[in-house]
């Protein structure tokens, strides 16, 4: 059986370098790889790979979802690899239905174990275009509305203006802080404390650091 055709989109040099160089040695056909959706969509074109590992956040211009919706109509067979920092890729996009379908997560710490990255290659090539699982190979902690309400959170609103954007009672969404409190088991000291808790909690489940 001939190795499985990859394209690899990641804007980092050394990230996609590791990569290229990770699944050559796991018997992968890297046949293209870019730093960006022009020249991805360009070289996955050409070479036709079975799957697209590509990093959802590309930097400036169109994201990795932006890709997939051209390559998948370009390409309909090819499956689909997202690479994130996001524990949850809610915190970036709202829905994972938005996602092409069949389109698999993976963490980027993950990808030092190449044996996962093996097997979520695999998996994109088999299931692609399927209505599979809506977590996309994810363990989802939290719901919809919980995760909208964390990001509205850690931008700085208040209980009555997250009630406001949602269309919601300020009730429920007092109700909803504290469960999400409860689930990080942070202690209520004040409402305050416990919000800057719950945002810094937000920039770490997006790889990021933040000040306050």
């Amino acid at each position: 059986m001939n190795p499985l055709k990859v394209i690899i989109v990641e804007d980092d040099d050394f990230t996609r370098f590791t990569l290229v160089a990770t699944l050559k040695a796991n018997n992968f056909n890297v046949v293209a790889d870019a730093p960006n959706a022009g020249l991805a969509i360009s070289r996955a074109i050409e070479h036709r790979p079975d799957v697209a590992l590509v990093d959802l956040d590309l930097g400036n211009g169109p994201t990795g979802l932006d890709l997939c919706v051209v390559l998948r109509k370009n390409l309909p067979e090819i499956g689909i690899v997202f690479l994130t920092s996001y524990k949850d890729p809610r915190l970036l996009r709202n829905s994972l239905s938005e996602l092409p379908s069949g389109s698999i997560f993976l963490v980027k710490q993950d990808t030092n174990n190449s044996e996962l990255l093996s097997l979520k290659i695999k998996q994109a090539a088999e299931q692609k275009n399927k209505n599979v699982d809506a977590s996309h190979g994810l363990e989802l902690e939290f719901t919809d509305s919980q995760i909208e309400t964390l990001k509205l959170l850690a931008q700085g609103l208040s209980n009555s203006e997250i009630a406001k954007k949602r269309f919601v009672t300020e009730k429920a969404i007092e109700v909803t802080v504290a469960r999400l409190a409860k689930k990080f088991d942070i202690p209520y000291d004040s409402a305050s404390n416990q919000r800057v808790v719950l945002a810094k909690k937000v920039f770490s489940m997006m790889g990021k650091s933040h000040d306050f």
